[in-house]
């Protein structure tokens, strides 16, 4: 770590950074907290010039004149038009996916100006009526300020990112007064791949923010929470069949989203003029829909309270689906986390009102299937499961619904993995041409080939090496991988420390009778040497494993060297690295 000019910060161990970089997390979090505040302060105030009562939208809409319910969502539109066209375009839509990809691959890096330009877009959008969320732009103004004060402070690329995850949980955890989920937000979809250490830093973060929230906006929860009970063990089996079907509308919400981007992209339309091609749709709705208009936390609270009737409920369902669908896909600045809730809700509203007709005796009422809903549709549609559960969680704090909960988002996140594979952020970044694996781009890899970075001298056993000598060999090697070669030379599989450690506890009854090919890993993943780096990070995801034999592409028993993961990482930090000066250069 750098001094800090200005800051008389000696800084040599770890031991001596924990508390100061503790204060620079604490410093992010009250700062996102008191933005989130502001603007929190902002939307009421946009919403009440537009809609005469912001905690009333759906009232305010029915008082007008129709043709300005079609107008406000349109004028918007054309408002936000020049800022996510020219102005700011990383504004535009949730501002997750650009938090992402500035951990990935920017180094953790944002735009000073970002925070200005999202609040601007966001509070005209959400105040104008837009169908999207506020707590995806509070999660992109909060890594904001965690990238500009890391930066600030001239700290390194690993603590940038770790910053901008800080500024990432203390928005959520303001939104919502929820730590916890703000905490597992930033790990779980913005970090990925992090050090457990990190964590303390994040959630110090959470706190402050939650506090400071605490103070302007109270300690109530976002939404009028229902008691909540599991009536019978067997409503477990309903919440398994909700979570089933909200994976399905998860898909189709995702997909929704790319279809209205691509018809407008096709049609051709000016990117500045797309937003309020998706404000006239949403005024359209709203003409007949009041519902549909802005974030929909309104709806939200008639499910949970048991205030709305069964076809009402379906309609809403479909026009919010729409219209959220071309505020995000026509690029207002707003989230997707909180139409989620919104539709989790009035889903799981309908399904609550379909098994209280038919199995009465052991289900509870419809409010809490929309509860449960809601964390479904959001497990779904971010891929984060943790985060829906703790969220829902730390809005009721009860234990009763852990477990139908966790039985909804996982079935809900089953079915997108199987049937779609990819959450929404990452639709967004894949539409853009970024593919992120495990929280590194691993496009910046695709130019690389494998053997630019594979060591050409590897150790080698033979087949028959016996267990004695293969445990002497680990011993006196500094990098205990071994290919296994048969006595032609030719590979037949790989060894590890991994594949040993199930012979130490019998050693006595072992040495003499097992050898390599009877502990060795057969079934070996093999990189040729056309391959590219990229196509090696995909081949190392979800896999234990740390090293890949490099063959002969026309003989494939052939080795001609291996490849480390530790080489691949190293590969990737240079290449970011690289990216990153020449970005700078071209400014």
């Amino acid at each position: 770590m750098e001094d800090i000019p200005g800051i008389k910060w000696r800084l040599q161990s770890d031991h001596e950074t924990l508390i100061p970089l503790l204060i620079v997390a604490v410093l992010i979090g009250v700062l996102t907290g008191f933005l989130a505040v502001g603007f929190r302060y902002l939307l009421l105030v946009a919403s009440r010039l537009c809609w005469y009562d912001p905690l009333d939208i759906i009232g305010g809409a029915t008082q007008l004149p129709w043709i300005a319910v079609i107008l406000i969502p349109l004028s918007g539109g054309l408002l936000v038009g020049p800022i996510v066209s020219k102005l700011a375009p990383e504004t535009r839509g949730a501002g997750v996916p650009e938090v992402i990809h500035a951990v990935a691959s920017k180094q953790g890096i944002i735009r000073h100006r970002t925070t200005f330009y999202k609040i601007l877009s966001t509070v005209v959008s959400i105040g104008s009526g837009a169908s999207v969320g506020r707590e995806g732009p509070i999660v992109h103004i909060g890594a904001s300020v965690g990238s500009s004060v890391a930066q600030l402070v001239r700290l390194s690329s690993e603590w940038r990112s770790v910053f901008l995850a800080c500024g990432a949980a203390a928005g959520i955890a303001a939104t919502f007064n929820a730590p916890m989920a703000g905490m597992l937000f930033a790990v779980e979809i913005i970090l990925v791949d992090f050090e457990i250490s990190y964590l303390s830093h994040i959630a110090i973060s959470a706190v402050a923010a939650t506090v400071v929230s605490h103070q302007f906006l109270g300690n109530l929860p976002a939404f009028d929470i229902p008691p909540y009970t599991l009536v019978s063990y067997w409503e477990i089996l309903l919440y398994g069949l909700l979570g089933i079907i909200a994976g399905f509308v998860s898909i189709a919400f995702i997909k929704s989203i790319s279809i209205v981007e691509d018809t407008l992209n096709r049609f051709r339309i000016p990117s500045g003029l797309q937003p309020a091609v998706g404000g006239l749709i949403v005024g359209l709705l709203a003409v007949k829909v009041p519902h549909v208009l802005g974030v929909g936390y309104q709806s939200v609270n008639l499910i949970l309270t048991g205030k709305m009737a069964l076809d009402i409920i379906a309609v809403v369902l479909v026009c919010k689906l729409a219209a959220t669908s071309f505020s995000i896909g026509g690029g207002f600045s707003g989230g997707i986390f909180a139409p989620s809730l919104v539709l989790g809700a009035l889903l799981g509203g309908i399904f609550g009102v379909a098994v209280n007709h038919l199995f009465p005796e052991w289900s509870a009422a419809y409010p809490a299937y929309g509860l449960v809903g809601m964390g479904a549709i959001v497990s779904g549609v971010t891929m984060a499961p943790i985060t829906a559960i703790f969220t829902i969680f730390e809005l009721t704090y009860n234990f009763e619904i852990i477990l139908p909960l966790i039985t909804s988002c996982i079935t809900s996140l089953i079915v997108v993995k199987k049937f779609y594979g990819n959450s929404i952020y990452e639709t967004k970044l894949l539409k853009k041409g970024i593919k992120i694996v495990r929280g590194h781009d691993v496009n910046l890899l695709r130019s690389i080939h494998v053997t630019e970075y594979m060591d050409r001298a590897y150790e080698r056993i033979g087949v028959g090496t016996g267990l004695l000598d293969l445990i002497a060999k680990a011993r006196e090697s500094t990098y205990p991988h071994f290919v296994v070669l048969n006595d032609g030379d030719e590979l037949v599989g790989m060894l590890s420390m991994r594949d040993l450690k199930y012979c130490l506890s019998d050693m006595a009854d072992l040495s003499t009778i097992v050898v390599a090919a009877d502990i060795m890993t057969q079934n070996v993943h093999c990189l040729v040497p056309a391959d590219t780096l990229e196509t090696a990070f995909e081949a190392f995801e979800g896999k234990h494993i740390s090293t890949l034999p490099v063959v002969d592409p026309v003989n494939r028993k052939k080795v001609l060297g291996i490849l480390k993961k530790s080489n691949l990482i190293l590969a990737y930090n240079e290449k970011v690295l690289k990216t990153h000066i020449f970005r700078n250069q071209r400014r």
